[in-house]
């Protein structure tokens, strides 16, 4: 048996096909591009130009694919979108043995090995996704950077911005955050900071999440509101996991949430106080197993093989160094 992942996003595509003892025939990293921007025919086109790399790698046909999950960004987020995807994914493939999803259903299979909890991803953006024993899935959050994803590097950011405007007009004590972002924009005059924001971040949000890396700073300096940033944003994620248990049914007591994303590498400053959460809501926080890819052949294998067999295959296949 042959199965295909893919972890498809702006960022990149990435692919592999292994068999069912999680040898890697083929591995392989696309450029990655944009749907919203770029469906109809070029994204038809990427797709077939992706997998014919992968397949000439593999030396191997389409036809013995046993089955494919591609876990692509913009799945769920508009009108018509997951039948297009679908359809542009199955007729690359030349089959309809495929399942088409979320990249955040990749994060929770790969975190929790294809097996039910919740996953919990927060770097720019937020979002969780769960699935329980009976197979019913659920997704919370994820809106947008500009009006959602709560609990983010990106809201912490904001919020950082928000707690300067408050203290520099009077409406909150100042802190160090006070001093340490007139220095870190180089400001004269408090006032010109809107103006400046709206240059530095130029439409890109990523700027605005990667003041969560000053706002660490300040936490490990010991600023207060720092602090209590950081203790809003666990909440934030908890209210997600929380809302996803109402959604969900799931047996295993403590049942299992896991994370990912680039805010988790922050620490104690959001692992701490997001475990006490979750430990409140009747979980337990559960390190990653694995990344999304090995997440999307898990998605892939699992109406294949059994339990052992399935943990089998993720296991030889994280131990190959091959497939992320």
């Amino acid at each position: 048996m042959l199965f295909l992942g893919c972890d498809g996003g702006c960022t990149k595509y990435a692919y592999a096909l292994v068999d069912e003892k999680g040898h890697v025939l083929a591995a392989t990293r696309e450029k990655g591009f944009n749907y919203q921007l770029e469906r109809g025919e070029r994204f038809d086109q990427h797709l077939k130009e992706h997998l014919a790399h992968l397949l000439d790698q593999a030396g191997v046909t389409r036809d013995e694919i046993t089955f494919a999950a591609y876990g692509l960004a913009g799945y769920d987020e508009g009108p018509g979108v997951n039948a297009d995807l679908l359809r542009a994914v199955t007729q690359a493939l030349g089959h309809t043995r495929v399942q088409v999803c979320s990249d955040a259903a990749l994060g929770w299979s790969g975190a929790l090995g294809s097996t039910a909890g919740i996953s919990v991803v927060s770097g720019t953006g937020s979002i969780a996704y769960g699935e329980d024993e009976a197979g019913h899935t659920a997704r919370c959050g994820g809106w947008s950077l500009e009006f959602g994803d709560e609990g983010s590097s990106c809201w912490i950011g904001k919020m950082g911005l928000n707690t300067f405007f408050r203290q520099a007009d009077g409406r909150m004590p100042r802190t160090l955050l006070y001093d340490w972002f007139m220095d870190y924009f180089k400001l004269e005059d408090p006032l010109h900071l809107a103006q400046i924001v709206y240059d530095y971040m130029a439409g890109d949000f990523s700027r605005c999440a990667a003041l969560q890396y000053e706002m660490k700073k300040l936490y490990e300096a010991g600023d207060p509101c720092a602090h209590r940033i950081y203790q809003q944003a666990a909440q934030e994620l908890g209210q997600l996991v929380s809302t996803l248990c109402g959604k969900l049914d799931l047996q295993e007591k403590p049942f299992r949430v896991s994370y990912s994303g680039g805010l988790f590498k922050a620490g104690a400053c959001i692992l701490t106080p997001f475990r006490e959460i979750v430990a409140g809501l009747g979980g337990t926080l559960a390190e990653p197993l694995y990344g999304p890819l090995i997440g999307a052949v898990g998605l892939a294998a699992r109406r294949f093989l059994s339990g052992d067999a399935l943990s089998g295959l993720l296991k030889a296949l994280q131990a190959s160094g091959q497939v992320e």
